[in-house]
Order: C-alpha cells, then structure tokens, then sequence
C-alpha cells in the first residue's frame, strides 16, 4: 500500500516536472547547450532565459553586452530549424508547436570575451493555445472588473467634489447674506446715532441760547 502510494507521487511529481521545471548551468561564451522536448501539435512552449557574467571574486551580475542565442529544431523532421532569435541577457520566448514530435531547444551565449564564465538560468513551461486564451481571457476579465471598480470609485469621487462645492458654494451664500444683513444694520446704527447726535446738538444749542436770554 505505501510502495503504491509513493509510485503515485513520484508519477505526479514527475508530471508536474515535466510541464514546467527550471535549472542554472554554465557555459563558455560559444558552447551550446541543449535541450529535448516532446511537443504536441498546438502546445505553447515558454521559455524564460537568465545569463550572468562571472565578475570579482566569482560573483555573477547582469551585463547588457551578453546576448543569448535561442535555436529550436523538430528531430523528427531532420532537424528542421523552427525558431532562431537573439535575446539580451534576460528575456523569454516562445514557440507554438505545428507537429507532434522531440523538439530540441538549444541556447548559445554571445559574448565578447571569449573565456567569460556565464550562468545561465532556464524555466520552461508547457501549456495548450486553449489555457493560454482561457488565461488572456481570465485577464481581460479582471482588467475589466478592475477599470470597472476605478470607474465607479471616479463616479464616486466626483459626486462628493460636487457635493462639496454645493456645500461651499451654499456656505459662501449664507456668509454673503450675513454679512450683507450686518452692513445694513450697521449703516442702520450709524444713522441713527448720527440722527441721535444732532438732536442732541440741536437741543443744547437751543438750551444755551435760552440761558444767554435768561
């Protein structure tokens, strides 16, 4: 039962390695190294391609001078040349398969210096057209859902400007209107202190004429 059990997981583990798996090698400027795969008629084959150049103390960094050549051949059709490309030092390709059949994929590093170590880092994943248009579709979905949500989220964000400007411009009428209705009551008190004043000045120059009679 446990002997059964772990030849289902080796299978499984397997399986999944031979969908998708990733490695690092190192090579010479020059040397190829390839690799086999059997492709199905309409399998996407994806590649994803790393290279590294070995600097000081046998530390790998990134140099924009190191290209990557990308060669794929069908063996089954005498080595049929089906994909030649020059990458930079990281990028991917891709390649639909149009027969079933072994498919060598080779890589090439470009180099100026001829005794450079390189590190290359390799992931190759195996998928159907069907689950990469079912996948493009699951992603226009959600750019769609997401534009959707940021279109509704602008709605909402122009509704409460709006509603702030009306709040604004209701607040600025009722500051004018206070602030006319305190003029006009101030004018108001000016003239009737004025009026005030003068009957008062009116009164005693009336008085003290009286008391110079007197």
């Amino acid at each position: 039962m446990q002997s059964s059990f772990l030849m289902v997981v080796a299978c499984l583990v397997l399986f999944l390695l031979r969908d998708t798996f990733g490695l690092h090698f190192y090579l010479k400027p020059g040397e190829i190294k390839c690799f086999y795969e059997s492709l199905r008629e309409g399998n996407l084959l994806v590649g994803d391609i790393d290279g590294y150049i070995e600097g000081e103390v046998g530390r790998f960094k990134d140099d924009p001078e190191l290209l990557l050549g990308i060669s794929v051949y069908e063996t089954f059709d005498n080595e049929e040349l089906v994909l030649n490309q020059q990458n930079s030092h990281s990028g991917d390709f891709t390649l639909t398969a149009l027969e079933t059949g072994e498919h060598k994929i080779c890589i090439n590093p470009i180099y100026s210096e001829e005794n450079a170590n390189v590190r290359v880092f390799v992931e190759f994943e195996i998928s159907t057209s069907e689950s990469v248009d079912s996948r493009r579709k699951q992603d226009v979905k959600s750019l769609r859902e997401r534009i959707s949500q940021l279109i509704e989220r602008l709605h909402r964000i122009r509704n409460a400007q709006r509603s702030i400007r009306m709040e604004e411009a209701e607040f600025r009428d009722q500051s004018e209107s206070a602030n006319s209705k305190i003029m006009f009551w101030s004018l108001v008190q000016f003239f009737a202190l004025v009026a005030i004043c003068a009957i008062q000045l009116r009164y005693l120059k009336v008085f003290f004429v009286k008391q110079k009679i007197l």
